[in-house]
């Protein structure tokens, strides 16, 4: 029988000795969960802050800036019906633009009064903008420019006296 205790001691098998862990492994968990629970912290404490600054930054850049003078309310506005009008584009291709005016008037003129008047100004506008281009007409730096010249347009048929600007309350291009 000693042989069998010796045989049954023999096919015992001793457990594989864990291996030894380095220090950095050793406080790389640790490590991570403190950076986590910093950054958490302060973004918790310092992102109200950061958002506002960077919201009031951002608002600033987009405000215009302030008028030298401020404008006077106009007495009276007289909004024509929409436009659309055909435009060819340098390569020939034809594209629609829709413009809705509106002209604020002088003082010395009502919107009633104005009545009389829109054909004329419906007339000078589809006139000139006829005339431009669909590569004009998308250009951010004609803008003012088409304004302009679309104000003294309506301006000269309906009488100088009674226009004071014009308002685009539509303007697609498509």
């Amino acid at each position: 029988m000693p042989d069998q205790a010796a045989s049954a001691e023999g096919s015992k098998t001793e457990p594989l000795p864990r291996p030894k862990r380095s220090a950095v492994r050793k406080l790389a968990v640790p490590a991570i969960v403190v950076l986590l629970c910093g950054g958490f912290a302060a973004g918790t404490l310092y992102g109200p802050r950061v958002l506002t600054m960077f919201h009031s930054q951002t608002a600033q850049a987009a405000a215009p800036p302030p008028a030298d003078k401020e404008d006077p309310p106009a007495a009276a506005t007289a909004v024509l019906d929409p436009i659309v009008v055909d435009l060819r584009e340098s390569t020939g291709d034809l594209h629609h633009l829709k413009v809705g005016i509106a002209i604020e008037l002088k003082k010395s003129m009502h919107g009633e009064e104005f009545k009389p008047y829109e054909p004329r100004a419906r007339d000078a506008a589809i006139a000139y903008l006829r005339s431009l281009k669909f590569d004009e007409v998308t250009s951010p730096d004609q803008f003012d420019r088409i304004r302009s010249t679309l104000r003294d347009r309506i301006a000269a048929a309906v009488g100088r006296d009674n226009v004071k600007r014009i308002l685009f309350t539509d303007f697609v291009a498509q």
